[in-house]
């Protein structure tokens, strides 16, 4: 399936937004785009301490907007599990909805650790987002990594999302998307949820920064929302010439 057929989504952190925090996103701009931004990932937290400055604005704003929630934790693997999981949960707060709100834990970091530290250290903070959320979470990770640092057959079960880009364009260009699926996949892994298909797309409603994130979900809008278990947003209707607006707002593309 052509990547124009699968749901499009982005990924937010602190870089999005200028460290002044007068550049803000501006969820307007995505609420317009073409195509449709089904999805939104966004860091939440690092370690054990650390928490994105910019999260819950982006909560707020993806809410606004109606659209599907991602958020993440940074795994570091020579940390306790349990302090990490507790502060992604803490950042998240009482009020978030695990129906429809699934987690992802970012796989990237080794530190020079064993493949068992590590392995183990990710069985350890997947298993906990079970339990505490009554659903499997997804993995953020690329091929070469997980083969190299994990052993995926020790995971319990989750969905996976898989980064793979094309060679980039220099700087100014933008890189088109890598076109899915993302190949080859994980050794252990015969099914992909979810492809980081570029680090260097066009920006959207971002000032802050010249790049951002793309990604696809392996099916259609609807197979996607479906999946997410998600009411696909209604549309806002404005008393101004009938244009479709978000948050009582007129969407104008900038």
């Amino acid at each position: 399936m052509p990547n124009s057929s699968l749901a499009f989504g982005i990924d937010l952190s602190r870089w999005n937004t200028s460290a002044d925090g007068k550049k803000l996103v501006n969820f307007d701009i995505i609420a317009a785009h073409e195509p449709k931004v089904c999805f939104i990932g966004m860091r939440a937290g690092i370690s054990w301490g650390y928490q994105d400055p910019w999260y819950n604005y982006y909560f707020s704003e993806a809410t606004r907007i109606q659209r599907v929630k991602m958020p993440y934790h940074v795994l570091f693997p020579g940390e306790n599990p349990t302090r990490q999981m507790d502060n992604f949960f803490r950042i998240m707060g009482d009020e978030i909805d695990f129906d429809t709100c699934p987690l992802v834990l970012d796989l990237e970091l080794d530190h020079g650790h064993t493949v068992h530290r590590i392995t183990q250290a990710s069985v350890d903070c997947l298993n906990i987002m079970h339990r505490r959320t009554g659903h499997s979470p997804i993995v953020y990770s690329r091929t070469s990594w997980l083969n190299h640092f994990v052993r995926v057959a020790d995971f319990p079960p989750v969905y996976w999302w898989l980064a793979q880009y094309l060679w980039p364009r220099p700087f100014p260009l933008y890189t088109p998307e890598y076109p899915s699926p993302p190949n080859p996949l994980p050794r252990g892994v015969n099914q992909w949820h979810f492809h980081q298909t570029a680090e260097r797309g066009k920006s959207i409603g971002a000032k802050a920064m010249h790049f951002m994130d793309y990604n696809r979900f392996n099916g259609t809008e609807q197979e996607f929302f479906e999946f997410i278990g998600f009411d696909p947003p209604t549309p806002i209707t404005c008393p101004i010439d009938s244009m479709p607006c978000t948050g009582g707002k007129v969407v104008v593309e900038s």
